[in-house]
């Protein structure tokens, strides 16, 4: 069974221009992506996708696979089909180029929950929100599951809501999204033919088609997240993100050889 990675890298975001290719430890955030799903080790092969040359030149620059895409897209798994849609692959990885800090190992065992249990359309990450900050940010998209890691609903509002007289409050915590999405390649064929959904546009989460036209998303469990680059200020807590961990991340440790 083939497996692809491709790293969705649009260059115009409306919140943070230019951002997949803005120095993080000197080197562009879209650099810290392609490592880590190069070292996740599971793909037969890996691709960024844009709508920019500068793009293309930077993905040239380190030895990368990179193709042009069209600037239409209307969201990161649109772009990803653009370039898988003539390929025979089994799995589509979708991997954000703002989520720096992903361990490859999130996307290992993501993956192998799609290729083990066969009922899932779709696999994601999440991991427990540890603060009030994040709870309360609506660039920090929260998930709502069953109880075998079935996604029913993200948001960028607090969901679900936990009730002071539940007893599973102080047992259950707010899960935040990582976001990627490793789709089977019939899947994801649908949700692109799909037009985007009203709840979709409300909340601005292109998963939110995906459940609204009934494809099931399971979400594998990690101890943490980094932090995501959304706007100008993520970049703040990504560089002191990278000072609480590095001396102690092993998974930083190896990246850091590369910078």
């Amino acid at each position: 069974m083939k497996t692809i990675i491709v790293i969705p890298a649009r260059y115009s975001s409306q919140r943070f221009p230019a951002k997949v290719l803005y120095p993080l430890r000197h080197k562009p955030i879209l650099y810290w992506v392609w490592i880590k799903a190069i070292k996740a080790n599971i793909a037969d092969e890996v691709i960024i996708a844009t709508e920019h040359p500068k793009v293309i030149d930077f993905a040239k620059s380190i030895g990368a696979n990179a193709v042009m895409t069209s600037s239409r897209c209307r969201s990161g798994s649109d772009r990803v089909y653009e370039v898988v849609k003539n390929k025979k692959f089994d799995f589509v990885i979708n991997l954000q180029a703002d989520e720096p800090f992903i361990e490859s190992e999130t996307i290992k065992k993501a993956f192998l929950k799609i290729k083990n249990e066969p009922e899932f359309d779709i696999t994601t990450a999440v991991a427990p929100i540890e603060n009030n900050g994040e709870l309360n940010d609506p660039n920090c998209v929260k998930a709502g599951l069953a109880k075998d890691g079935n996604a029913i609903y993200f948001s960028r509002s607090p969901v679900p809501y936990h009730h002071p007289l539940s007893e599973l409050t102080k047992k259950i915590p707010y899960y935040k999204h990582c976001g990627f999405y490793i789709y089977k390649k019939k899947s994801l064929l649908k949700f692109v033919k799909a037009k985007p959904s009203q709840i979709e546009m409300l909340e601005r989460l292109e998963q939110l088609r995906a459940l609204e036209i009934g494809l099931k998303i399971g979400a594998v469990i990690v101890k943490k997240l980094g932090p995501s680059i959304d706007t100008p200020y993520d970049i703040k807590k990504a560089e002191e993100y990278i000072k609480k961990t590095q001396s102690q991340d092993a998974e930083d440790k190896w990246l850091n050889t590369y910078l």
